[in-house]
Order: structure tokens, then sequence, then C-alpha cells
């Protein structure tokens, strides 16, 4: 089954000092060794897949339909899931100086509906950045430990963002489950010491999908370290989009105008609504990084997809 899943956003590996950047003791720290690598049983793959024609999700859809190619070879999709797999979703919230009042508090109603929107055999899970990472709910906390933690949720200081997707994409998938990292940030100013690269490795690394509701007003600023340009450092807006298009998820920017809960919800919507595809890869060496490109047979249809995966 798939090692995936969806969160809202983040981090730095355990073995990476922090460097001024402080992670409370109750977030789990994983090291490289623990990266999910989407192995089910001993050879499958398994790999998300939303399909869409006129922005609505194609549904029907069978193993027949769709193509897979792993490093420039055609390979065959064995079984297909739809809406069958029950969901993990981490919750990043970017909790800096810059998000306040209104914003604030549609954060909280807007996490509190997306808690309510989840199925049973779902499970929430909530960090809060700003230059410290914080787990305040894990998978296990129940519902009342979470809305509580929601309602004290306040907003401080500078924002760890690209330190807190770190954490995120580092932590261990379940199998047999999907997982969504869900972020929101403004990236007003950013405090983070982990550099691009870092966030592409583990992104590539990955089984989690990402999706980042993106509130900044200056999307084109360079994704920086401690606030200072990283030279041939690429913009936000670029390092958003290619983590999504690495782990088949999304990058939504909204405005002062637009209604965060109705934005959380349409992206779990979203997520729930694609397919996971499996197939045991023949005709490729195994080890090592692994480019993939989904297909659907049936025309006028939109796929997205992860770009690859890394093989152990």
């Amino acid at each position: 089954m798939k090692l995936g899943s969806l969160a809202l956003l983040i981090t730095v590996s355990a073995s990476t000092p922090l460097a001024g950047t402080f992670v409370e003791r109750n977030t789990r720290q994983v090291d490289q060794q623990s990266l999910p690598t989407f192995r089910a049983g001993v050879d499958a793959i398994a790999v998300d897949a939303s399909v869409r024609r006129n922005n609505r999700p194609v549904t029907g859809l069978t193993a027949a339909d769709f193509e897979i190619v792993d490093n420039g070879v055609l390979q065959s999709v064995t079984a297909v899931s739809y809406e069958k797999l029950p969901i993990d979703v981490t919750v990043a919230l970017d909790v800096s100086a810059s998000v306040t009042g209104s914003v604030l508090a549609q954060l909280r109603r807007s996490v509190q509906q997306l808690a309510s929107d989840l199925h049973a055999q779902d499970r929430l899970e909530l960090l809060t950045f700003n230059q410290r990472i914080q787990r305040l709910a894990d998978f296990a906390s129940p519902a009342s430990t979470t809305d509580a933690a929601i309602a004290r949720i306040s907003a401080t200081g500078g924002s760890a963002v690209f330190d807190s997707l770190s954490v995120a994409l580092s932590i261990p998938a379940t199998a047999s489950r999907r997982h969504l990292i869900f972020l929101f940030s403004d990236v007003f100013f950013c405090s983070s010491i982990s550099a691009p690269e870092m966030l592409f490795e583990l992104a590539s690394r990955s089984g989690s999908t990402v999706a980042v509701v993106l509130a900044s007003t200056n999307p084109q600023a360079p994704a920086s370290v401690f606030s200072r340009r990283v030279p041939g450092s690429i913009t936000v807006e670029r390092l958003y989009d290619r983590i999504a298009k690495d782990t088949g998820g999304t990058v939504v920017p909204i405005s002062s105008a637009d209604n965060l809960a109705t934005t959380f919800r349409r992206v779990l919507d979203n997520f729930r609504a694609s397919y996971v595809l499996y197939f045991t890869p023949q005709g490729v060496e195994r080890a090592g990084a692994h480019t993939l490109d989904v297909r659907v047979k049936r025309g006028n249809v939109q796929v997205r997809a992860r770009g690859g995966y890394v093989w152990r």
C-alpha cells in the first residue's frame, strides 16, 4: 500500500542543527533512515493521481485507463483505489506576527471546519510555527484535545516556514493510509535555516502530498534564509510550485477577500477525490531516483501526480 500522505507544510530533519530555530519536545524528530520509500509489501509502488475535466473530478476509471512511465519505461498498473483509503491530514499553520486579527480568527475556524469534514477513519495532526515549531495535536489525540489546541493558537515572532515544511515531510507515513500535508503561510518574514535544496530532497523521498495555501503579497520574493537572500536562490512561488509538482500537490494563492474555510475544504475534497495507482517496476534499475509520468488514455483530462520516487 502507499506510504504517503498530504499535509499542510514543513521542516528540518532531526540530524540538522537548528541554529536559532527551536522545535518543541513534543515534536517527533526522525532521521533520514525513516523517510518513506513507497514500498508496499515487497515490490509495489503506490502513486496518487488526481484526474479532472473542466475542474471536476473524473470518476469510474480503472487500471486499464492509466499509463505509468517509470524512468522512460512503460509500466503495467496492477490495481486502482478511489476514495477508499483513510486520510491523515497534517495541518501546518503559520502563526508568526504577521498573521493576526481576522486572519488568525479565520485560521481557527478553518481548521475546526476541516476537522469536522474528516471521515470517521481519517486523522488530523496540528502543527504551528513561528520561529518555533510546535505539535499541538497528533494523530492519536482525541477531538477535545484538538479543539482546545485550535482555540489557544496565538501569533507572534518570525516564520520558520521552510524548517516547518522540512519537519512535516520527514514524518514517517503509515501504510494503507494517504497523507496530506496542508501548509498555510504568508511568508512575510522567513527565519528558516533549511535551504531549498534540502526541501527538494525531502520532497523526492517523502510519500506525502503537499498542498500550500499561500497568502503572500510578494510571491516573487527570494526563498531566503534568516531573511537574507541566498545567492542563486529561487523565488518563494517557484519553490512551492516545485514541491507541489514533485509530490503531486498544489499551490493555492489566496487574497484577503477569499474564505479560508472554503479554501481548506476544497483542497481536502480535491485530495480525497483522486486515485491511488499501484504498479511493480519492471525493466528499470530499482535503486536510486525514479522519474514518473502518469497518463490517462482518455482525452481532454488534466492529470496531477507526483513526479518521481526514490527506491532504497
